[in-house]
């Protein structure tokens, strides 16, 4: 097999052990988000929000949930090079912050034992029929995709999705305008979850009839010998996505940088998860993964360590649950966990996570 190697490349599994018993019981509860509405089918399961580093979230995760996650999403830092800043207007007050960090000092080699380390364990917690999603664009996709044929093996290699959003090029005077981010898609095991997906054609189009005649496939025909068309209004969802890209207007948009749009999510989470199943995302940004997979009555485990993106996603699914109070449909606790130190305790106890606060993106 032909492996990528990078300066200081490390084995992450060395410590595997000693790390899974070290951070059991580095998390705890700080809040609970929303409280179960009624009985439901998943009494003893809470949906969990940890605001932290998600490679030692993963290792406290694999005490309980080791091959247990039906799907991972990721969505980590591109090897932009640059840090992605927010303005928050906070009351009268208004200030700069950054909203996470993508500047590597152009190490790559650091950057992907960062994602090396953290995708061999979330390997461990998918569950055998599990996939895997983990979105990236041309910076380091090339990359990532000998990473993964090492960890997953290539032949659990499922599908290179192109994100094509239409609305959205970068400028540059001798390249090509980039429109388009790559999503590749891996599984833990030969017997995974895929539910095809159709969407709706532009303009219909007239097919032959098929049918089975004594095993054989043929076509339809009428009772004067003539075949038989019928009307197409659909087709099967290809591996290149025309998706817009989220824009400020949009009712979605929370001014996080990097927010993707809820229809790419929700292809993603149908795909290759059903109801009840638990999907993760580490890299949980403005929380649309999650706000996803409620609506689509998965449980769901986010991770960030961005303070803001805790912000986001936590009034987010405060706010969902208030849409929510007349469903008939009985949701799920949701609980949000952190390593408490000292600055974390001061933060919480500041009621930062109260505030009214509104962030853009600069």
């Amino acid at each position: 097999m032909v492996k990528l190697i990078w300066e200081n490349k490390k084995d992450p599994l060395n410590n595997y052990s000693k790390l899974k018993t070290t951070y059991r019981d580095y998390y705890t509860r700080i809040e609970v988000i929303s409280q179960r509405k009624k009985a439901s089918n998943n009494q003893n399961w809470k949906n969990m929000l940890f605001w932290g580093d998600n490679l030692n979230v993963s290792y406290h995760l694999l005490n309980n949930f080791e091959e247990k996650i039906d799907l991972i999403y990721l969505d980590p830092p591109f090897f932009s090079g640059s840090n992605y800043n927010i303005s928050v207007l906070e009351g009268a007050t208004k200030y700069d912050s950054i909203a996470y960090f993508d500047c590597w000092n152009k190490d790559l080699d650091s950057y992907l034992q960062m994602l090396y380390e953290r995708i061999t364990n979330f390997k461990k917690l998918l569950s055998k029929n599990g996939v895997i999603f983990i979105h990236l664009d041309w910076h380091a996709s090339h990359y990532m995709k000998l990473i993964l044929d090492e960890i997953f093996g290539k032949n659990r290699f499922i599908n290179e999705i192109i994100w094509y959003y239409y609305n959205k090029y970068s400028a540059g005077k001798k390249n090509l305008p980039r429109a388009h981010d790559n999503i590749l898609v891996y599984s833990k095991s030969s017997n995974f979850t895929f539910n095809e997906q159709r969407i709706h054609r532009k303009k219909p189009t007239k097919q032959l009839k098929r049918e089975m005649v004594n095993g054989v496939l043929k076509n339809a025909k009428d009772e004067n010998g003539h075949v038989i068309y019928r009307t197409v209004t659909d087709k099967k969802l290809d591996d290149v996505w025309k998706i817009p890209c989220l824009q400020p207007a949009s009712k979605e948009w929370t001014g996080f940088p990097t927010q993707k749009h809820h229809d790419l999510l929700e292809r993603i989470i149908k795909i290759g998860s059903n109801e009840g199943d638990i999907v993760a995302d580490f890299f949980c940004g403005s929380g649309t993964t999650i706000m996803v997979a409620d609506k689509l009555n998965r449980k769901w485990i986010g991770c960030d360590i961005s303070k803001y993106s805790i912000y986001l996603t936590r009034k987010r699914l405060i706010n969902i649950r208030k849409n929510e109070q007349n469903s008939t449909n009985p949701k799920d606790l949701i609980e949000s966990y952190a390593h408490i130190d000292e600055e974390k305790k001061e933060l919480i106890n500041s009621g930062f996570f109260e505030k009214e606060l509104k962030i853009k993106r600069k």
